[in-house]
């Protein structure tokens, strides 16, 4: 696993890939929490396509709660973070 914007993640503590948890739904696609910010422990998420391993594919992180103010598409959230 690789996060194409390794550069955004500079005070974020990133979960081992092993305990990524799928916590719902963003695009069409599956949204894993992947960390957690150092300050303030908001969520840090990423989509991945693969629906066996995403660990095997380049990810891209984002803050949750800025994924939801800025974003147009569907995100649902299905499990507790």
């Amino acid at each position: 696993m690789s996060i194409q914007n390794q550069s955004f993640v500079t005070d974020v503590k990133l979960l081992p890939e092993t305990d990524f948890k799928l916590i719902g739904e963003y695009a069409g696609q599956k949204l894993l929490l992947i960390g957690k910010t150092n300050g303030y422990g908001d969520p840090i998420v990423a989509t991945s396509a693969t629906p066996c391993e995403p660990n095997q594919e380049k990810l891209y992180a984002y803050d949750l709660y800025e994924l939801m103010k800025c974003s147009q598409e569907l995100l649902k959230i299905t499990e507790k973070i």
